[in-house]
Formats: C-alpha cells, sequence, structure tokens
C-alpha cells in the first residue's frame, strides 16, 4: 500500500450517489483526508457549472480537473490549463456526424458556456446530465457554431463514434460513455490522466503516491498512472480488472468505505 498524499475523485457513479448526492459518510471520510494533509482533486468530464453545484461543500477542494481534462484550475493561485479543439477539426467532425448518423444531437462546450444547433428534446436531457431546472444548452446558428473553437464535443446518439476515432485519432480523444450512448470529443492533449499530471506537477506529487476512484472508460488512463486505482462496484469491467481494490458501490458510499479501510 503506498503513502497516499493526493485523492483523485470522480464525480457521477463515484462521489456521487445516482440520486447526484453526496452522502454524508462519503463527505466525512473525504474532509478527514484533507484535514489530515491528503490533497483532494476532482476529475469530471462536466463543465465548472455543472461539476461546482455538487462541491458547495467541498469549499477546500483547490484542483479541479474538468471536460475530462481540458480545463483545469486553480483556485488559491487563480490559474488554468485550457485545451481546446481547433475550429477546423470541429468543422470536420461536425460533417462527418451529420453524415453519418443525422439523427444524433450535437451540443459544443467552449469555457463553461454550452451551445447547439437545434433544442435539446426533453426526453434526451437526462442523458446529457441535465436534471429539471438546470438550463439546456444556447441555440444558436450553423455559423456561430461552426466558428467554435469548443473544449469539448458531446455527440448524444452517434452510432459513428468508432470513424471519429479512425478519422479524426491524430487530433482528438473520442470517448463513447454511458453503454456508448454519449460520445465525447476533445482534444488530443486532453485526458483526465493529462490534467491530473499538471495538477500533480504543480503540487509536487508523484503519481503513485495518489489513490483514484472512477467508474468508466474516462478514468482508465488515471488508473494505469495512480498508484492505488479503485474501481466502483458499479464501474465497468475494464476498470475493475486494473484495480488494485473494488470498493462498494456510489450508492453504497463506496468511497468512503475504501478511504476508511486503506487510508484513515
Amino acid at each position: 500500500m503506498p503513502n497516499i498524499q493526493a485523492i483523485v475523485l470522480d464525480l457521477d457513479g463515484t462521489l456521487l450517489g445516482n440520486d447526484k448526492s453526496i452522502s454524508p459518510r462519503n463527505y466525512q471520510a473525504v474532509k478527514r483526508c484533507y484535514d489530515s494533509g491528503i490533497h483532494i482533486i476532482i476529475a469530471t468530464a462536466r463543465p465548472p457549472r455543472a461539476a461546482n453545484q455538487f462541491l458547495k461543500e467541498f469549499p477546500f477542494v483547490d484542483y479541479m480537473v474538468y471536460y475530462n481534462g481540458a480545463l483545469v484550475t486553480c483556485k488559491s493561485k487563480q490559474s488554468e490549463q485550457h485545451i481546446r479543439i481547433p475550429m477546423e477539426i470541429s468543422q470536420q467532425i461536425n460533417k462527418l456526424i451529420k453524415l453519418r448518423a443525422p439523427q444524433s444531437i450535437i451540443s459544443y462546450e467552449v469555457n463553461d458556456s454550452w451551445y447547439t444547433c437545434s433544442p435539446v428534446p426533453d426526453s434526451e436531457c437526462a442523458q446529457l446530465g441535465i436534471r429539471i431546472h438546470d438550463p439546456k444548452p444556447q441555440v444558436m446558428d450553423k455559423e456561430y457554431i461552426s466558428s467554435l473553437s469548443p473544449t469539448k464535443i458531446l455527440v448524444l446518439g452517434c452510432n459513428a463514434w468508432n470513424e471519429i476515432c479512425e478519422q479524426f485519432g491524430d487530433h482528438v480523444n473520442v470517448i463513447a460513455t454511458d453503454e456508448g450512448v454519449l460520445v465525447q470529443i476533445m482534444h488530443k492533449l486532453a485526458s483526465k490522466e493529462q490534467g491530473v499530471e499538471w495538477v500533480l506537477n504543480d503540487i509536487g506529487i508523484k503519481s503513485e503516491n495518489v489513490m483514484v476512484f472512477g467508474d468508466d472508460f474516462n478514468d482508465l488512463g488515471l488508473f494505469h498512472m495512480s498508484g492505488f486505482p479503485v474501481a466502483m462496484e458499479n464501474a465497468i469491467s475494464e476498470l475493475k480488472n486494473c484495480a488494485a481494490h473494488v470498493t462498494e458501490s456510489n450508492n453504497n458510499d463506496g468511497v468512503a468505505v475504501a478511504i476508511e479501510r486503506f487510508v484513515m
């Protein structure tokens, strides 16, 4: 068991229960780690506006990795690392998706603003993480959309994501989550592990002294680079196969269970 100096937490399916809340037990376990001098890093696919609403009770978290690593911020230093997809590549990806999967819904995240060409139906909101009172992406004309250099492209209902990988794999990372229903596209240099590496270099901690919690494909890189990766019981098999430990599910305080066993 390595000397844990930092803990990296995914949100959805990990720290958050299915009801999108942080349980008291999880909160207390994470807070005890922070109080003992362990750095707490959040690494999520969510944008700032969606992630921060869950972390109001965690004001002590200094480093945030958003958009699967495309945006990394440090609150105390007021610094950030932001990696965008070039406008030309975004335009070409859009063209391919419209050709191969015209029924899909495409939206574009640009540094915490969210745009789309057509309204998102209410029936599809949940799969994009939009709750009842959450704002939907702003509908803009195609000319404006084509001028963007997005932080992240989200595609719902696209069955051509393998083709996107083949054609644009030199420029972007393509991750299919939620059993392939939601496709997330970021710059090639943007990943959770790259974002966390930037944080670790900033605070002077080696990756072998990091405990990571996750549940989905976008956590795989983190699992390979960390000293003690912990998969949730509800995680995909690929994560469980390379985890140092499989804890309880996100609905059963899995984060706290592992922290109580191995850290505190």
